[in-house]
């Protein structure tokens, strides 16, 4: 298939300057509509810009895609078909496969230069289309490794045989990523069939999201070609709920932690050695206790020192657009919250700090164990950077761990915060995008989540990211269940289409031009 041809020259403008986009579309702040209104990029028009994409290229691709829609499913299927968890040395198989799999989709759709780089624990995915000249370049990220399924007991069916019900498709990695992936190669295909993607495309598919994107952070260090984008669009967070989009305006930082205690040389009998040696177990117990106050505020001396207090506005601003605490909670089962006190469940979870244990292990029998560990999921926000923060946790753990034992804390992975620039030049694309597939603008709220190829991206080279998700609260993200909507998947794709139209005119800069 062909484009239309361009007698139809319909385009579409969208509001460029600060003043008209705070006041019709993205919800800021007043403290970012002040940084926003003093800041504008150099290359930025003092007006309203346009896409040069005419309307009718834009509907030809939209048409494509609902044509397309079984094919997109049955793509989705495939990919959740492979269990791809990259924490598993036993997975490294599947995760190759997978990469295999997705590399022959891309060559099969278009793209160019399709390339299956090896990784530290699996391959990296990556493609490109470079054929519109002046044109922004665009990166398109992805991650198809997912997390351990966890007891089978605990799903309805098999983790990695999806199911689709009529309205959802459930299977390990269905919401995180492989089903919002899936919209975005969906979108890419529509395009390519007809007539070429109105801006240059490079795409990052990653094996290795869940377990710290090792690879694709250190070849940032090289700044390889297949990396440099004007902006990157991403799509593995959420809408606030399934009819409200969500542009995610910050992402915490993160400090995957193991905490180990050591004492006896081997497991003791408990009858005959309990109440006289130290036991790891129980001092474990302990100090995983001490990290937190009873009412929920984290313990650690110096923690709290670099954390930046949010601006009342913001606050307010939170409250407003963000998730009741009935509506967060909703999906743990749970009626009542906890954490540090003086913030809502929405504030805790996404703009404080936090401290999660994630994994207790010990010996289950009736003997003192010789270790016993604990896996904790630091969460970290502006201000802070998680080295600063495993030295304050270590010295805490220090001070009080008793004679005859020893605790060692070990930092697997870690990222910094993330947050969008709130004049970056994309967002009147988003903004249009969601108004045209939503009927309504995005909200711009932060997530408590970590992306650590986005975070490092942005620390790197300093390219921003547009965090646009069309997962849902009650997905169950990293949990039993996991489910996709179908819907979504392909709104999902609508909205990478128009999204990608829309950027087509956008004032990028160095590599995005």
């Amino acid at each position: 298939m062909t484009g239309p041809a361009p007698a139809a020259r319909a385009t579409e403008t969208y509001p460029w300057s600060p003043a008209a986009r705070l006041a019709g579309g993205v919800r800021v702040s007043p403290a970012q509509r002040a940084t926003a209104l003093a800041v504008r990029p150099s290359s930025a028009p003092r007006a309203a810009w346009a896409t040069p994409v005419p309307r009718a290229r834009t509907e030809a691709a939209l048409r494509f895609a609902r044509a397309g829609r079984p094919a997109a499913l049955a793509l989705l299927c495939a990919l959740l078909r492979h269990p791809t968890v990259s924490a598993a040395p036993a997975h490294r198989p599947d995760l190759r496969s997978c990469a295999g799999r997705l590399a022959a989709h891309l060559r099969r759709i278009g793209l160019d230069a399709v390339t299956v780089r090896p990784g530290r624990v699996a391959p990296v995915v990556t493609a490109r289309w470079l054929h519109r000249p002046g044109a922004p370049v665009v990166l398109v990220y992805g991650h198809y490794d997912v997390q351990p399924a966890g007891p089978r007991d605990a799903w309805a069916t098999d983790p990695f045989r999806p199911v689709v019900d009529g309205t959802h498709v459930y299977a390990r990695g269905a919401t995180d990523d492989k089903g919002q992936l899936t919209a975005h190669l969906a979108a890419i295909e529509a395009w390519l069939a007809t007539g070429g993607p109105p801006v240059n495309l490079r795409v990052v598919l990653d094996g290795e999201e869940e377990i710290g994107s090792p690879t694709l952070r250190q070849a940032l260090e090289r700044d390889p070609a297949y990396l440099r984008a004007g902006l990157a669009v991403v799509s593995d967070t959420r809408m606030r709920d399934a009819s409200t989009p969500v542009l995610v305006s910050g992402l915490r930082g993160s400090l995957a932690a193991r905490v180990e205690v050591t004492g006896p040389g081997t497991d003791l009998h408990a009858g005959a050695f309990g109440g006289a040696v130290a036991e790891p177990a129980q001092v474990l117990c302990a100090l995983v206790a001490s990290l937190h106050d009873p009412d929920g505020r984290i313990a650690v001396p110096g923690f709290y020192d670099d954390v930046r207090p949010p601006h009342p506005a913001e606050r307010a601003r939170l409250a407003r657009d963000g998730p009741s605490a009935g509506a967060l909670l909703a999906p743990t089962g749970v009626s009542l919250g906890h954490g540090e006190p003086g913030y809502s469940a929405f504030e805790r979870t996404t703009i404080r700090p936090a401290i999660v244990v994630t994994a207790l292990s010990g010996a289950a029998r009736s003997a003192i164990p010789a270790r016993a560990a604990a896996d904790l999921s630091v969460r970290v926000v502006p201000g802070q950077q998680p080295g600063v923060v495993a030295r304050a946790l270590r010295a805490h753990l220090a001070e009080r761990t008793p004679r005859g034992v020893r605790a060692r804390l070990s930092v697997l992975a870690d990222c910094p915060p993330y947050a969008l620039t709130p004049d970056g030049p994309g967002l009147p694309a988003v903004d249009h995008a969601c108004r045209r597939v939503f009927g309504r603008p995005p909200l711009l709220l932060p997530s408590g989540g970590s992306i650590p190829f986005v975070s490092e991206l942005a620390a790197t080279t300093g390219t921003q990211t547009l965090l646009l998700g069309f997962g849902l609260p009650d997905d169950g993200m990293h949990a039993p269940n996991e489910r996709f909507p179908l819907r979504n998947l392909h709104r999902g794709t609508e909205a990478c289409i128009e999204l990608y139209a829309a950027l087509a005119g956008a004032p990028l800069r160095g590599e995005g031009r």
